[in-house]
């Protein structure tokens, strides 16, 4: 029996959202174009959240972890077990529409020089309607745009060669959050190409999160520790006012939830604007960079591979 090439893992991060995954799944099964795998990484899910994942067990490849590591620990176990030319990351709160796949495989296809490609997204909400969020600009993201706040690779609608995640080394084990920005920021600074398609390919869910108004500072401080990780960069890049702008754009966020401090930051903003000037010396690492040489992958649509030499 002849069936199509699959060459794509899809890695699914899951833990204690039994409420959301299913649909999370079943957004993966949906696709045009389907998969070579689902691994499913538990991420020290309670006993109860792991059992949820059984229902699951003859279309998943299921990973536990003994204990809660983060997502960073979790998708680099994904990445280890995967066997596809390409892995894709999935949050187990979020939703993929039915060709992100399908999409993603064929621009890496007619884009060789391009080690990674990533998209548009609808956030939907609980009380609001959705919205579309487009974090890049056209072309390849650069060095110099992955180091500030405005531009973004969101990692649900990220598609990157396998090859690629393991020559970087996956993701900072060190950051719970931040994680997706430090990827990148690396990917750029070594030269990979990591291009945006303003088309949206998922639903990312900004619902159900009560938490995050109170992790909002953890969250700086962790976006703090990646400055300072990557200060190099930004001095190479901006000079020590881009460390500064850096710190400025982030802090807003949770200023604003609390007493005092916001007011501070607004007049501070008065007389030290965000401010990002490249330096003239600077050198863009994506843009001079020799394009990465990347073993050809099948044309697409897939051609067919008699199942007995897969």
């Amino acid at each position: 029996m002849n069936e199509k090439i699959r060459d794509i893992s899809v890695v699914v991060t899951y833990h204690n959202r039994e409420q959301y995954i299913d649909e999370a799944i079943k957004s993966v099964l949906a696709q045009t174009l389907k998969p070579l795998e689902i691994i499913v990484v538990n991420d020290g899910s309670t006993v109860a959240a792991r059992r949820h994942l059984e229902r699951w067990q003859n279309d998943c490849t299921i990973v536990d972890l003994l204990r809660q590591s983060g997502p960073s620990a979790a998708r680099n176990e994904g990445v280890r077990h995967a066997r596809g030319t390409f892995v894709a990351f999935l949050d187990d709160d979020d939703i993929w529409l039915p060709h992100k796949l399908d999409i993603q495989r064929r621009f890496l296809e007619e884009h060789p020089e391009c080690s990674a490609v990533h998209g548009a997204a609808w956030f939907f909400f609980s009380h609001r309607p959705e919205w579309y969020y487009k974090g890049f600009a056209p072309g390849p993201m650069t060095l110099a745009q992955a180091l500030t706040d405005e531009y973004w690779v969101m990692t649900p609608t990220l598609f990157a060669r396998r090859e690629m995640l393991a020559a970087m080394g996956g993701y900072d084990v060190g950051f719970r959050e931040a994680e997706d920005r430090d990827l990148i920021i690396r990917c750029c600074a070594a030269g990979h190409r990591i291009e945006g398609i303003p088309e949206p390919l998922a639903r990312v869910r900004r619902q159900g999160h009560p938490s995050l108004t109170h992790r909002r500072w953890r969250v700086f401080r962790t976006d703090l520790r990646m400055c300072w990780k990557h200060r190099a960069l930004y001095l190479r890049a901006y000079g020590p006012r881009g460390v500064l702008s850096f710190v400025l754009e982030k802090v807003q966020l949770p200023s604003r939830q609390t007493r005092y401090v916001d007011g501070a930051v607004r007049r501070l903003l008065r007389y030290v604007p965000v401010k990002y000037e490249i330096r003239p010396t600077y050198r863009e690492p994506v843009l001079e960079s020799r394009p990465f040489a990347f073993a050809p992958c099948p044309p697409h649509p897939p051609e067919l591979l008699n199942e007995n030499q897969a």
